[in-house]
Formats: C-alpha cells, structure tokens, sequence
C-alpha cells in the first residue's frame, strides 16, 4: 500500500496517516491476508515458499511464519498432494526429477526424500529389497 501511494505522488507524511488510519479502522491486517492467502492457495507448495511469497507480498517474515504454522492443511499433507500430482499429471517422471520439482515448490529436501522412498517401497517393494512375504 505504502509503495502504491507512494508511486502515485504522495508525500511520505501523508502516505503514513492513510496506512495508521487504515490499519486503525482494521482495513490492513497483515496476519488475515496471510491466512486467505495461505488457505487459498490451489497449488501445494512448501513452508519455505508460503514465507516467501508472503515476504514479497510486504508481510513481515515473522508474521508469515506465524501464518504458514497455523494454515489449515500442514506441510506433509501438501508434500503428499504435490507427490500425487505429480506422478498422476506425468504417470513416467523418474523419483530424481520428482524431488527436484518438489524442491522448487519449496518442500525439505529430507520430507521429500522420505515420502519418494515410501512411495517407491509402495509400488516396487522387490526393487528396494522389501520382502512381502
């Protein structure tokens, strides 16, 4: 808000009434934007990219991860519908190619390692010498 009225010729004093009148009158709530936004959010990516989409959006670092902790669906459950995604939108994907992916959305590379070796003990037990037996 601050740069927006600032890119449109407003002095840095006005700028400042406008935001504590708007933040007074509860227009500006930085922790609800970052719920809606976190909540609302179609593609799972991980904790690390929520803060950081934040961040850049003008939410204060702490204040995202407080947000990110508190998102209704937690990490692992959207590493899982990542996964899923993933191998259903592109059924040949090689678990390497997969882990990079998921690191780009922001996912631990350990989270992701260990829910790819659960999935692949799942599909190929034989291959990862798991006996069924």
């Amino acid at each position: 808000m601050w740069q927006r009225l600032a890119r449109r010729g407003y002095s840095d004093d006005e700028i400042r009434v406008a935001v504590a009148s708007c933040i007074a009158d509860g227009f500006v709530d930085d922790g609800l934007f970052a719920k809606l936004y976190i909540d609302g959010r179609p593609k799972a990516v991980g904790d690390a990219r929520l803060v950081a989409e934040l961040v850049r959006k003008g939410i204060d670092r702490g204040s995202a991860q407080r947000a990110v902790a508190q998102a209704e669906r937690e990490e692992p459950e959207r590493l899982t519908a990542a996964i899923e995604k993933l191998f259903r939108t592109r059924p040949s994907l090689s678990f390497p190619s997969a882990a990079r992916s998921l690191e780009r959305l922001g996912f631990p590379t350990h989270a992701i390692y260990r829910e790819l070796r659960d999935r692949a003990a799942l599909e190929m037990p034989s291959a990862l010498g798991v006996d069924d037996r």
